[in-house]
């Protein structure tokens, strides 16, 4: 993408740390993110819906990663809380889309007081940039699968631990899938 001088620029995402070319897209007040990110992050939504039977299953996924590894700094508690808890019910809990949200939706309505979550400087190498350009449906569905499990793990351990009490407290068992 050449910048409108002519010349090659880029940006880096403050979120995730990614060096794109510039974008003519904006920067986003929900994340932390560059134009070029939340580009980036729009395509992977469109390959996502091209390929809705095979990836389908995963959009809750993909929307917490890219929440957990672009909290901005003056985001309300409840973003990173919300983030994080999709991918703790995803991976330790196997809770797919409508279990996460429906999780939201009870926690929304059940509690106020969010912790202040900070992320680490660095959440996870990978990035909404690296899935979108892994290959073909496997490789994107592989990727992204190792990136929400990049950006969980990355968090530390007190937070991960504050999302699962969160979550166990606020959240009947029969949401969790084991």
């Amino acid at each position: 993408m050449n910048a409108p001088n002519g010349t090659h620029e880029s940006t880096t995402c403050p979120g995730c740390g990614t060096v794109l070319p510039v974008s003519q897209w904006p920067g986003t007040p929900k994340y932390n993110a560059s134009g070029a990110c939340a580009e980036v992050a729009g395509e992977l939504l469109g390959f996502e819906v091209q390929h809705a039977t095979r990836l389908g299953y995963l959009h809750q996924l993909r929307i917490d990663a890219y929440g957990a590894q672009h909290v901005a700094p003056a985001a309300p508690r409840i973003g990173p809380v919300f983030a994080l808890n999709g991918l703790y019910m995803f991976f330790e809990r196997g809770s797919g889309n409508i279990d996460v949200r429906t999780a939201h939706g009870i926690m929304a309505n059940s509690y106020a007081a969010w912790p202040r979550l900070v992320p680490p400087a660095r959440v996870g190498e990978l990035t909404a940039y690296d899935v979108l350009t892994a290959g073909g449906v496997d490789e994107v569905e592989a990727a992204l699968l190792k990136w929400a499990r990049e950006v969980w793990e990355s968090w530390p351990d007190e937070d991960r631990e504050t999302i699962r009490e969160l979550t166990v407290r606020l959240v009947p068992e029969r949401w969790f899938k084991r």
